[in-house]
């Protein structure tokens, strides 16, 4: 084979193939999440999968501006992938759906696109599932959407899991009375999501910084754990809209834990996102074994407004690759019942009575005899199998060769066992 027919055959470096039970638990994953949100009031929304770069660049951080996928339309314009869902749910609404009923709730479940280095069960094109509730700047909306991602990682089978809880306000309260240009702040936001003490105190020792603000910063990695972090943030607020972030964050930390899940949700104060649009409470949702977020979120009061109506808003996604790693969902991909031969009349009968019966049928295209068809269902998992005899005895026009005792059987009475076998 040429060496060049080869590696066309072959994916670019960041997509991957999923087929028989890898395709079907993310497809389980996704259902069930899709149920949960459904069950919340959510109601789904499909964006398309790529839009003008401008507008999906729109507020995002440098980051993750060079991660996006971009290409010229054939009429000299800028296109990209999406990199995430909520850019383009922020431009619906403030584009077509201004004059709603507030607020909006929505779901989604679809692929995003970022040219980022491969991480654990994150390739550059991902699957994400999330919420998004428009219309309402209050700590309870924000409790909802945390309590909502709780629920996620609970219907998704994860038991060892924990939120991280913070509100981008407390640092922005810090800073707001210095004369910190933007690269100073990134440079500080970056230094707090290292979580290191010394990259902490050499970072604002080189910009100069207050020594009272250099304090309060230089404490925030030990600003996580209970309520009793609230009491502590709020010694060290120099201001009044530090204080109020506090007053927010312990707001919506108190409705979580009256929905009777805080046990899974700590408080961060170091929780700071590197995406530009967040401007309230943020978080991060970990499981043990892996070192990367399952899924994050936070309230983006501003982004909206970009695209033309002003709403406040609050959401959150989780990657459905992540959450199969720590997951290790099983689904079955073999059929409940396998028939055959396809030319067999009594087949095709059985077939359709199963299937109106709620069984997932197959029924055999390669008119196999009775021994290959029982190999061929013990091969694929099948649940069970039935040849279609093609002798004239009526009582023995079926014959089960999987799933029970192997017998031979009216058609008749095949039907009402296989009536029997969805209950």
């Amino acid at each position: 084979m040429d060496p060049f027919d080869a590696l066309e055959r072959q994916t670019p470096v960041g997509v991957a193939d999923l087929f028989y039970e890898q395709a079907a638990a993310k497809t389980m994953l996704e259902q069930r999440v899709q149920q949960l949100f459904a069950r919340w009031g959510y109601a789904r929304i499909i964006p398309p999968t790529f839009e003008f770069y401008d507008t999906l660049a729109t507020q995002a951080s440098p980051q993750l501006r060079q991660q996006l996928y971009r290409f010229v339309d054939r009429t000299g314009r800028m296109l990209a992938l999406r990199p995430d869902m909520t850019v383009p749910i922020a431009r619906i609404a403030a584009t077509k759906l201004y004059d709603q009923p507030r607020p909006l709730r929505f779901y989604y479940v679809g692929n995003v696109f970022r040219h980022e280095e491969i991480q654990a069960g994150r390739q550059r094109e991902f699957s994400q599932a999330g919420v998004e509730l428009l219309g309402a700047d209050t700590s309870t909306a924000d409790a909802e959407i945390v309590c909502l991602a709780v629920e996620t990682m609970l219907a998704l089978g994860l038991e060892d899991f924990q939120i991280n809880l913070g509100h981008v306000g407390f640092l922005q309260g810090l800073l707001s009375d210095t004369a910190l240009d933007e690269n100073a702040r990134s440079r500080v936001e970056q230094a707090i999501d290292q979580r290191s003490d010394a990259a902490i105190r050499e970072t604002t020792r080189a910009i100069g910084m207050d020594p009272a603000v250099s304090r309060a910063i230089q404490a925030i990695p030990q600003l996580c754990g209970g309520a009793k972090v609230l009491d502590s943030a709020r010694d060290l607020a120099l201001g009044g809209s530090a204080r109020q972030a506090i007053d927010r964050l312990a707001e919506v930390y108190e409705q979580v834990r009256n929905y009777g899940l805080g046990e899974h949700v700590i408080l961060d104060l170091g929780e700071i996102r590197t995406m530009g649009y967040y401007t309230g409470i943020t978080f991060h949702g970990y499981a043990s074994g892996l070192g990367f977020p399952v899924c994050g979120g936070g309230r983006y009061d501003k982004l909206v407004a970009s695209f033309g109506a002003d709403m406040p808003a609050v959401g959150f996604a989780i990657g459905i690759e992540r959450a199969m790693l720590v997951t290790r969902a099983q689904a079955r991909v073999g059929v409940d019942l396998l028939l055959g031969p396809a030319s067999s009349p009594r087949c095709m009968r059985l077939a359709q009575h199963a299937r109106q019966a709620g069984l997932t049928v197959q029924v055999d295209v390669l008119d196999r005899d009775a021994i290959a068809l029982e190999a061929y269902g013990r091969a694929t998992g099948a649940r069970r199998a039935i040849y279609c005899s093609p002798s004239d005895d009526a009582s023995e026009q079926a014959c089960l060769l999987l799933g029970d005792e192997p017998r031979s059987t009216s058609l008749d009475q095949m039907e009402r066992e296989i009536d029997a076998w969805n209950h």
